[in-house]
This record gives C-alpha cells, sequence and structure tokens, in this order.
C-alpha cells in the first residue's frame, strides 16, 4: 500500500500528444506570421526608401583619389597629395540591405522557433499532466470506483482545480461511507 502511495517521478515530457503538439503548432504559427510580417515590411522599407535596397554599387572602372605624401617640414615643403587609381573588385552577386537582413532575420528566427519548440514542450508538459491526471480520477469516479487524491507536482498549472476536485473526493468518500 506504500509503494502505491509513493510519489512516482516522470520523465516523458510528452503525455498528451494532441494537445501538446497543438500548442506547438499555435505558438509557432503565431511565431512564423510575425517572422514573414517582419520579412515583408523589411522588404517594402528597402524597396521604397532606399531604392532598391543597394549597400554600394560596384565599379569596374577606376575611381581616382588622393593621397596624402608626408612633406619634410623642416626643409619647407609643402604638404603633397599625389592622384591614385583604386580599382573595385568585379563580383557577381548583388548585395543589398534586404539580403543581409533577411538573412539574418531567418537565422535568428530559426533560433527563436528552436526555443519555442522546447519552451512550449516543457510549459505544455506542466499543463498535461495535471490534466491526465484529472481525466483518469473522473473516469474512476464516473465508473463508481474509489479514487485517491489527485497529486500533482509543486509548479505544475491547474492547482486550485486539482485542490477543489479533490474536494469533492473527500466528500463524495464521505458520504458514500454513511
Amino acid at each position: 500500500m506504500q509503494e502505491k502511495n509513493k510519489k512516482s517521478f516522470r520523465f516523458k515530457y510528452i503525455i498528451d500528444r494532441e494537445f501538446q503538439i497543438r500548442f506547438l503548432i499555435h505558438f509557432s504559427i503565431l511565431f512564423i506570421f510575425g517572422v514573414i510580417s517582419t520579412l515583408g515590411f523589411l522588404y517594402w522599407l528597402n524597396q521604397t526608401k532606399y531604392e532598391g535596397g543597394a549597400v554600394f554599387r560596384l565599379r569596374q572602372d577606376p575611381i581616382q583619389v588622393y593621397h596624402k605624401v608626408e612633406a619634410d617640414l623642416d626643409l619647407g615643403e609643402p604638404e603633397k597629395f599625389v592622384k591614385r587609381d583604386i580599382f573595385l573588385p568585379d563580383y557577381d552577386h548583388k548585395l543589398d540591405r534586404y539580403s543581409i537582413q533577411s538573412s539574418a532575420v531567418v537565422v535568428l528566427s530559426i533560433i527563436y522557433l528552436a526555443l519555442i519548440s522546447i519552451f512550449s514542450i516543457f510549459k505544455s508538459h506542466k499543463m498535461a499532466g495535471p490534466i491526465h491526471n484529472i481525466k483518469r480520477s473522473l473516469r474512476k469516479l464516473a465508473d463508481g470506483e474509489d479514487v485517491p487524491f489527485i497529486r500533482i507536482r509543486k509548479g505544475d498549472e491547474f492547482q486550485e482545480l486539482v485542490d477543489e476536485l479533490n474536494e469533492v473526493i473527500a466528500k463524495r468518500i464521505n458520504n458514500k461511507n454513511f
């Protein structure tokens, strides 16, 4: 009898698969909608405000710059600037703000989606466990069997509901004995 009342530890985090998967999907859909909205807003912003979103335009023709040459001030030489041609490399890909921002948003979104998945599994576990115990006890109660008090772990959700149901179980057992 003592072993039956011992506290059992659960290591399974998927207790009510249907509920927990639905919980995960709802959070994920909300998050994915936010990512799509963010990407759409960034695309619109870069196309309208920044003329196609170009960060810089690569050129094949030389750019003339002036390079300052050190002058010997003791001899009275003035500062000299020498003209130089600089050639920028020719790239095959287009680099713009949207491609930079969207790749960052996608990578961060994947990380956040993984974190949300883990969070929703743990959070739904704290709800699914008590619901599972409550359902099992209510089935026994409906079948007329003796029902032990419902026990849930510290930190689980629905503590107040379990307390109320335990009170109902205590009154049902007391009424049955009379």
